[in-house]
C-alpha cells in the first residue's frame, strides 16, 4: 500500500492514504499535522511506555517499581520535527509550530495514550474538547433555571 518516506535520510514511513487523511484533517496547521503523524508512525504502545522526549529529569532516588520508561524513537522524533518545518517552510500558508509547541505535542500524544484515550481528543484550553461534537451548553441553560426558581437559599 503505498509508503510514504517522509524525510529520503529517514526509515520513517506512512501510507499514502495516512497521508492524505494527515493533510486534509490539519487545516493547515503544523501542529495538528504532527498530532496525525504522531499517530501513524508510533504504536499506542510505544507512546504510552515512554517517557516521551525523555526532557523531564526524574529522581532517581524515589524508587519508582514498573518498566523503565524510554524516550521514544529518537530517529521518528527528530524525523517528525524536522519534516514538520520542511513542510511548513515549503508551504508558507501552514501555521509553523515552534519548538515549544512541537514538544508540547509529543507529550500531550504520550499523555493520551497513558490515558487509554483516542489521540483525537484534544485539549484546547485545558478543557476536554471532542472534534465534532457539539457543546451541550442548551440543556444546562434549562437545567439551571429550573434550579433558581423558588428554590430560595
Amino acid at each position: 500500500q503505498g509508503s510514504k518516506q517522509l524525510l529520503n535520510n529517514y526509515p520513517v514511513y506512512i501510507t499514502s492514504k495516512q497521508w492524505d487523511e494527515a493533510v486534509n484533517s490539519s487545516k493547515k496547521d503544523g501542529r495538528r499535522l504532527l498530532r496525525y503523524l504522531i499517530r501513524f508512525v508510533f504504536t499506542t504502545d510505544e507512546l504510552k511506555y515512554s517517557c516521551g522526549l525523555g526532557k523531564r529529569k526524574r529522581s532517581v532516588q524515589s524508587g519508582e517499581t514498573g518498566p523503565e520508561r524510554r524516550p521514544l524513537d529518537p530517529v521518528k522524533v527528530t524525523c517528525l520535527r524536522e519534516f514538520i518545518r520542511m513542510h511548513c517552510t515549503s508551504n508558507p500558508d501552514w501555521w509553523m509550530p515552534s519548538e515549544e509547541q512541537i514538544n508540547k505535542v509529543f507529550s500531550d500524544a504520550v499523555g493520551h495514550a497513558r490515558q487509554g484515550r483516542a489521540v483525537g481528543t484534544f485539549l484546547h484550553n485545558g478543557s476536554s474538547y471532542y472534534e465534532g461534537t457539539d457543546h451541550p451548553g442548551a440543556q444546562d441553560e434549562v437545567f439551571n433555571r429550573g434550579m433558581q426558581d423558588g428554590s430560595g437559599d
